[in-house]
This record gives structure tokens, C-alpha cells and sequence, in this order.
């Protein structure tokens, strides 16, 4: 029989904190690690530590680093902690000195997969680590403390019992916050596009609220595509400023003006800018979603500007933009989920909740099962 590999990883981001905690998990975990230690007095540690022992001391040869090493498990499934400097180059030296020993080196996620009983559990350990806001992680919480499994349970079970309605409308409640769901570690994309002066970089500065893109009466000053993440109504969201859309331009800006036209219509949504003060430029067909935004409304206004299903704000300002703000949330997530909501969370759980659900809905009960029952 195949021996179980001891495994070691580092639990906490190496280079970013003064302690650093590696792990070592596996039946060998004692048997690497012992010969290694020497206590502050130089002696060896005990042979069978209990369970709940810490122990300071350095782990190493000639070259060692100085640890705290707390026994968390005894037995067949042993494990321990390390608790060392956080530098980068010092954990790398700590874990190759494990893996010389025949220790497995894993990620941190990998480690939560190998070792969490419940893999949706596991699973909602690594994306809560991701999640850029607060709003995104309570939602993830709630999938770690089991939101989501119940819900999947629930629709296993009216399936098991042929009650196809209960299930259909646990799984297509699913499937409705499966775009969500995908946004709940990484961002919204929202490009803000329109002709050039009519205040696009200055809309990006004010909704970043600092100075991001430089700002210059100068037509084509904005070149290349200027990112910035900030949360919106507690929604990530990564705000795109490009250049302004013209023809008849020199080879650079054109290059500008075609990468503004490719994030435009990558876009999950795009801001397209009118100025109030200036006759509108209209977007081409190109574009994907969008939203328009009729900015300068605190100079004399030159067209109807009312006529236009748009925001209207200033930059200059700051009119308007919390109503702006608003309606980029309420257009993004139309459907805010309540508290305690089950929700797919990765991408392997929201297409597996989609393909079920048109399985369902399409008779395949069955199929809906097997896809559902790959996914716990």
C-alpha cells in the first residue's frame, strides 16, 4: 500500500508580517520535524510529545531559525505548527529544508482541500481569503457556515422524492445568483469611455477619490487603459478611464483609441460620457452594455440633456456622483441577496448550478442530480 505523504505548507503570506506559520501534516510529521529541533537548551524534544505541547526552540542545522513549535495532533494523522520569522527568503529555507527530508510541499488552499472534511467548507475558507470587501466577505460567510450546502441538500432531496417543483425553485434561486456569486472575489469591470474632454479622467479621480489619471484640457492626453478597484455600495468593482474615441488621430493615440474600444465592449458595463457643454458624441454599435453619463452639468447646457436616460454629475463638483454611485450598484446587482442567502461561489459551482438547472428544466432530473452531487 501507497504510504499517506506528510505535507507542509505556509499558512499565513510570506513577507508580509513579522511570524510567519508553517504546517506540517502527515504521519511522518514528528519523524521530519524532531531531528531538526533543538530546545533553547540545546536538547532534543521528547519522543512522543503530547497533543497541546509547545515548545521554543530552533529549527536547522548550522544555519537555524529560532521557532515556536506547538504539537496541534498526535497519532496516525499527525500535525504540527511552526511558528517562524515571516520573511521570504526564511520560509523558503524552512520548507526546503522539510521537503529535503521527503515532505510534500502544498499551497495554503491546497492544504484546506486536502485536510477540511467538508469541501465546500474548504472551498469557502480560499475565497474568503479573496474577498476585496467586507459586503462580499459576510456573503462568503455565510456559504462557509453552510448557506449553500443546505441548499443543495434541500434540492437533492425534493429530487430524491419527485418533487420536481420544490427543486426546481430551490436550484433556479441558485442559478439567479450565479453572476454574482462569480464577482464575489474578483471585480466588476466598468469602463468609462466617451470622445475626448468630455471629463473622463476627472470622473475616474472623483469616484477614486484621488488623483488617478492626469487631467489635461489637452485632447489625448489619457493614451493607454488606467485601472483603479474601489468598492461601490460595498461591490468590487475596477473602474477603467481610457481614451478618448475619435477618428483622424496620430498612430499612437490610435493604438489608444482601439485598446478604449476593445475595454468598452469587454466591459460588464461601460460608462459612455456625454458633456453638457458640448454637442453629445453617441456610442458605436460596438459597445456592449452601457450606461450614459452626463457630466458637466454645473456649466450651461447646450442640448437637452434631460432627454437622455442618463445620471447627470459633475466632476468638477461632485455633483451628482452618489446618485451615480446609486445606479452602477443597482445595475450590477439588480437583485441584492438577503442576509443568511445560499449562493455558488466559484466558477466549477456556478456553471455546475446553471447546467443543472437547465437539465431540470429541460426533464433531465437525473442529469441535475449527477451534476449537483459533483459539486459537494
Amino acid at each position: 500500500m501507497t504510504e499517506t505523504p506528510t505535507y507542509a505548507a505556509c499558512l499565513t503570506p510570506p513577507g508580509q508580517g513579522a511570524v510567519a506559520t508553517l504546517v506540517v501534516d502527515g504521519p511522518r510529521a514528528w519523524e521530519v520535524v524532531r531531528p531538526l529541533f533543538r530546545t533553547r537548551t540545546g536538547a532534543e524534544p521528547p519522543v512522543d510529545p503530547p497533543a497541546g505541547r509547545i515548545l521554543l526552540g530552533r529549527l536547522g542545522g548550522e544555519v537555524a531559525d529560532e521557532v515556536v513549535l506547538a504539537v496541534k495532533r498526535v497519532g496516525p494523522s499527525q500535525r504540527l505548527e511552526l511558528h517562524c520569522h515571516g520573511g521570504r527568503a526564511n520560509v523558503r529555507f524552512l520548507l526546503d529544508l522539510l521537503m529535503t527530508r521527503g515532505v510534500r510541499f502544498c499551497t495554503w488552499q491546497e492544504f484546506l482541500r486536502r485536510t477540511d472534511s467538508d469541501p465546500l467548507r474548504a472551498a469557502a475558507s480560499v475565497a474568503l481569503a479573496e474577498a476585496p470587501t467586507v459586503r462580499t466577505a459576510s456573503i462568503l460567510l455565510d456559504q462557509y457556515n453552510g448557506a449553500f450546502a443546505a441548499a443543495l441538500d434541500a434540492i437533492l432531496a425534493a429530487l430524491d422524492s419527485d418533487d420536481i417543483d420544490m427543486a426546481s425553485t430551490g436550484l433556479d434561486a441558485l442559478a439567479r445568483r450565479a453572476g454574482l456569486g462569480r464577482r464575489l472575489t474578483a471585480p466588476w469591470r466598468v469602463a468609462v469611455a466617451g470622445p475626448p474632454n468630455v471629463g473622463k479622467s476627472s470622473l475616474m479621480n472623483a469616484l477614486a477619490g484621488y488623483q488617478r489619471s492626469i487631467v489635461s484640457p489637452t485632447p489625448g492626453t489619457t493614451r493607454d487603459v488606467v485601472t483603479t478597484r474601489l468598492a461601490i455600495d460595498g461591490w468590487p468593482v475596477e473602474l477603467a478611464d481610457t481614451a478618448g474615441v475619435r477618428e483622424g488621430t496620430d498612430a499612437l493615440e490610435e493604438q489608444g483609441v482601439r485598446k478604449a474600444q476593445a475595454t468598452a465592449h469587454a466591459a460588464d458595463l461601460c460608462l459612455w460620457l456625454l458633456d453638457a457643454s458640448a454637442p453629445p458624441v453617441w456610442p458605436g454599435a460596438d459597445v456592449g452594455a452601457v450606461r450614459f453619463v452626463v457630466n458637466k452639468v454645473d456649466l450651461p447646457a447646450v442640448w437637452d440633456v434631460a432627454a437622455v436616460d442618463g445620471v447627470q454629475v459633475s466632476a468638477l463638483t461632485l455633483q451628482g456622483l452618489p446618485e451615480l454611485c446609486t445606479d452602477l450598484s443597482g445595475r450590477l446587482v439588480p437583485d441584492s441577496p438577503p442576509s443568511g442567502a445560499a449562493m455558488p461561489f466559484t466558477e466549477h459551482m456556478c456553471a455546475g448550478v446553471e447546467n443543472a438547472n437547465r437539465s431540470l428544466a429541460n426533464g433531465r432530473g437525473d442529469e441535475a442530480r449527477q451534476i449537483l452531487v459533483g459539486l459537494i
